[in-house]
């Protein structure tokens, strides 16, 4: 029963077709201060999503301005 959780969770970004994905990260403001023309989140979780990435990797304080509330 300890796969199942974690079956759920990577069949959420997983593309069900290939059970590829693309991960794309933008945490990097944490270590390495802002990222120079990342300056509207939403708009830029969106253009990535939209060139087809499954997931976005980000600072837990950035969800709320960066979260696209839908899937694809």
């Amino acid at each position: 029963m300890t796969e199942i959780g974690k079956l759920i969770r990577m069949d959420r970004i997983r593309d069900r077709n290939t059970k590829r994905t693309i991960i794309v990260p933008l945490d990097h403001g944490v270590s390495m201060g802002p990222v120079k023309g990342l300056t509207n989140l939403s708009e830029t979780v969106n253009k990535v999503a939209e060139g087809g990435a499954n997931a976005v990797l980000m600072h837990k304080g950035m969800v709320g301005e960066g979260h696209r509330g839908y899937g694809k």
